[in-house]
C-alpha cells in the first residue's frame, strides 16, 4: 500500500538503516573470528547494549534489525561465494506484529499504528486498494510489516480452510517426469481422465544441459566460464517458468470450481535411495519442476488445494484393493484384476480416491457404474498414442524393401534403415 511518510518515520528509517549497517558489521567480524555467521539471538546479545545506549525506540526493534543483517550477510556469501560486508542502501525495516495495529474506519480508510518509542505512536491512513484485502484482512492474521519509505508491505498467515472452499469437482493429478495425468470426479462418478505432456520442459531441460557440457568444455576462462554457465541456469530456470505458469492457468482456467488433489512429494528428493537408482534417475529427480507447478495451481485456483500421501500409490489398485506388480515402467498389473492398466492413470485414480477420503466421502471404485463406463480409459495400450498427444506420422512402406539393415524397436511398430524412420 502507497502512503505519504511523515519526518518522525523518515528519522526512524534512517536510524535504522545505520543499525543495520552496524549490525552487519558485528556480524561479519563474528563470522571471520568464530567461523561462522551468527543466529539472531548471538547477534542481540552483541547488539542491544550499543542500540539502547544509541537510540532512545522501544525495545523491540532490534529483533528485527538482528534478523535483516543476518539475511544480509547469508545472502552476500551465496551470491559471492565468500563472506564479505553488504552495503545497506534502502530505507526499509521489518516490524513486528506487536509493534503495529491495524484497524478500519467507518468511511472504509485503514489506520495503521506503529510503536516508535514507549507510548509514542505514528499514524498512517491509506485507502485498502489491494483486491485481496479484504479477503487477507477477514481470514487472515497480520505477523509483519515491511516499512518504506513509499510502501506499506504486511504480511498475513492464513488458514486453508478459512481462506478458500471445497471445490464441487475434484481433479486428483499423478506429476510425472513427461506428463500430468488426471481423473476428474464430480456428482459422485468418475467424469473423465486427462493427460498434459512436459515434453517441451523436458525438451527446453535437455537443450540447456547440452549448453552447459559445451561451456564447461570448451570455455577455458573460469571467470567467463561460470558466468556464462549463471545465464544459461537462469535462462533455463526463466523458460520452464513461462511454460508451466501457461500450462497452469490453461488448467485452472478449464476447471473452474475445483479442488485439485496432488501428492505431498515434500522431501522426495533428500531420501534415501537404492543403489539400483542410476544417474539419469537421479538427474530426473534434481530437475523435476513438480513443486513449482503445485504452487502455481494452489495460487490460480479460487478453491482448496489438497495434499495426500504418496506412499502406495503406484502399488495399491483402486478397483480391488491388491497389489500392484509393474513387469514394465509404464504397466501396472492386478493379478486381482486380471488386466494391465496405464500406471500414471490408475495412480491419478488411487490419489483421486485419498482425497475423496479426506473430505469424507469415501468412494468405492469397482461399485460405481462410471467405472465400467471409463475402464478402457485406464487400460494399458502398447504402442497407441497417449491423451493429448497426436499418432506419430505413418510412412511408405514401399521403401523398407530397398533396406537391407533393419531395426525393430520394442512396441513392434518402427523400424528403423540407414538412420531413417520406418512404420511397418
Amino acid at each position: 500500500m502507497k502512503y505519504q511518510p511523515s519526518e518522525s518515520i523518515l528519522k526512524y528509517l534512517l536510524d535504522m538503516r545505520n543499525a543495520l549497517a552496524w549490525s552487519t558489521a558485528v556480524a561479519l567480524a563474528y563470522a571471520r573470528t568464530c567461523g561462522g555467521i551468527p543466529n539472531p539471538i548471538q547477534l542481540r546479545g552483541k547488539v542491544k547494549p550499543w542500540f539502547d545506549s544509541r537510540y532512545d525506540y522501544a525495545r523491540h526493534h532490534v529483533n528485527p534489525v538482528c534478523r535483516s543483517a543476518v539475511a544480509l550477510l547469508k545472502s552476500y556469501r551465496k551470491n559471492h561465494k565468500r563472506l564479505g560486508l553488504p552495503q545497506v542502501r534502502k530505507l526499509a525495516m521489518r516490524i513486528d506484529s506487536e509493534l503495529f495495529r491495524v484497524t478500519k474506519n467507518e468511511d472504509g480508510m485503514v489506520t495503521v499504528r506503529v510503536t516508535l518509542k514507549p507510548f509514542n505512536y505514528e499514524y498512517m491512513t491509506f485507502a485498502p486498494c489491494h483486491k485481496k484485502w479484504d479477503e487477507y484482512s477477514k481470514a487472515g492474521k497480520t505477523c509483519e510489516l515491511l516499512l518504506t519509505d513509499r510502501k506499506l508491505c504486511f504480511t498475513f498467515i492464513l488458514e486453508a480452510d478459512a481462506c478458500k472452499p471445497l471445490g464441487k469437482r475434484l481433479v486428483a493429478s499423478d506429476i510425472n517426469f513427461q506428463s500430468i495425468d488426471s481423473t476428474a470426479f464430480s456428482d459422485g462418478k468418475l467424469e473423465s481422465v486427462s493427460c498434459e505432456s512436459l515434453k517441451r520442459i523436458v525438451g527446453i531441460q535437455n537443450d540447456f544441459s547440452r549448453r552447459r557440457r559445451s561451456l564447461q568444455l570448451h570455455v577455458r576462462n573460469p571467470a567467463k566460464r561460470a558466468r556464462k554457465l549463471r545465464e544459461t541456469r537462469g535462462r533455463q530456470r526463466n523458460r520452464v517458468r513461462d511454460t508451466l505458469q501457461k500450462l497452469s492457468t490453461k488448467i485452472v482456467s478449464a476447471n473452474p470450481s475445483t479442488t485439485f488433489v496432488f501428492e505431498n512429494l515434500k522431501g522426495i528428493r533428500k531420501e534415501e535411495k537404492p543403489r539400483s537408482v542410476g544417474r539419469v534417475l537421479t538427474m530426473c529427480l534434481n530437475r523435476w519442476p513438480y513443486r513449482m507447478f503445485q504452487n502455481m495451481i494452489e495460487y490460480k485456483s479460487r478453491c482448496r488445494t489438497m495434499y495426500v500421501s504418496p506412499r502406495g500409490t503406484s502399488s495399491q489398485c483402486p478397483v480391488c484393493g491388491g497389489k500392484l506388480d509393474h513387469p514394465a515402467w509404464a504397466v501396472s498389473r492386478c493379478e486381482i484384476c486380471g488386466v494391465d492398466y496405464d500406471r500414471d492413470r490408475l495412480s491419478s485414480l488411487e490419489i483421486l480416491r485419498r482425497g475423496l477420503r479426506l473430505c469424507g466421502r469415501p468412494f468405492a471404485v469397482s461399485a460405481s457404474a462410471s467405472w465400467q463406463s471409463m475402464k478402457d480409459e485406464y487400460l494399458y495400450a502398447p504402442g497407441a498414442p497417449r491423451l493429448g498427444e497426436q499418432a506419430e506420422p505413418r510412412l511408405p512402406t514401399h521403401r523398407i524393401e530397398k533396406c537391407t539393415k533393419l531395426h525393430i524397436s520394442r512396441n513392434g511398430f518402427v523400424v528403423r534403415a540407414n538412420g531413417h524412420r520406418w512404420c511397418r
